[in-house]
């Protein structure tokens, strides 16, 4: 049993889609029990409002029609219809990495893709079920939408795809590495090309001023000549 789970923890790709589905999991549950159990029991009514930490945060219930900061107000079909294209593009996306990556697939990414669709399932589930999403986390000490765990996930989801598409995207795959290698090794060459390109153009710009300078140098012992002709 222990190998196995030492197998299984080497196993980077195992890992990957274990960390995922672990990530995803634990927000979709984070998500909706607090939303299914917290806003009936402790704030039941909009506008409703119970104190946490006083002066820092706040639960306040609150029924978003649009989508984060409240953009696209009433447009429930096509958040939702953007919801489901979002989830497949993301999720189709980290498996077909995941299979190119093999053995150096991303924990990172793992986690952000386990994040980024359990909050953008999470607020799908509210659109289709209710027509709205349910907000209640409010910051008292500065102006700022209310929010709940989906949010938080998809946040933190897409952060983190960011950094490791900015940091780890091109290091995972060995091919990838080549490629910019082998890009890079053309510039070189380019410029290595450039510069024997332009020495055979000294060389015969040297060789142009040294017969010129022969000529002059005729020229000159000619002239000495008939003057000591004349003499």
């Amino acid at each position: 049993m222990k190998n196995k789970l030492k197998n299984f923890f080497k196993d980077r790709q195992s890992l990957s889609i274990f960390l995922c589905i672990v990530s995803f999991v634990t927000f979709i549950l984070l998500d909706q029990l607090t939303k299914g159990l917290l806003i009936p029991k402790v704030i039941p009514d909009v506008g409703d409002m119970q104190k946490v930490i006083p002066g820092f945060i706040s639960f306040v219930f609150v029924k978003n029609y649009g989508a984060a900061w409240g953009i696209f107000q009433n447009n429930n079909i096509f958040l939702i219809i953007a919801s489901i294209l979002g989830i497949l593009l993301v999720g189709v996306f980290y498996l077909l990495r995941v299979m190119r990556a093999g053995q150096k697939s991303s924990r990172l990414f793992a986690l952000a893709v386990g994040f980024i669709i359990s909050g953008a399932l999470g607020n799908l589930i509210d659109r289709i079920a209710f027509g709205y999403v349910r907000d209640f986390i409010n910051f008292d000490f500065i102006s700022f939408p209310v929010f709940n765990f989906a949010d938080i996930a998809l946040t933190l989801g897409i952060i983190m795809l960011l950094i490791y598409i900015l940091f780890y995207y091109s290091k995972e795959c060995p091919d990838e590495e080549g490629v910019f290698k082998i890009s890079k090794n053309k510039e070189k060459s380019a410029k290595n090309n450039e510069k024997t390109d332009e020495k055979p153009e000294k060389i015969e710009e040297k060789d142009q001023l040294s017969q010129n300078e022969n000529v002059k140098k005729d020229k000159f012992d000619e002239e000495d000549e008939s003057e000591n002709d004349m003499r």
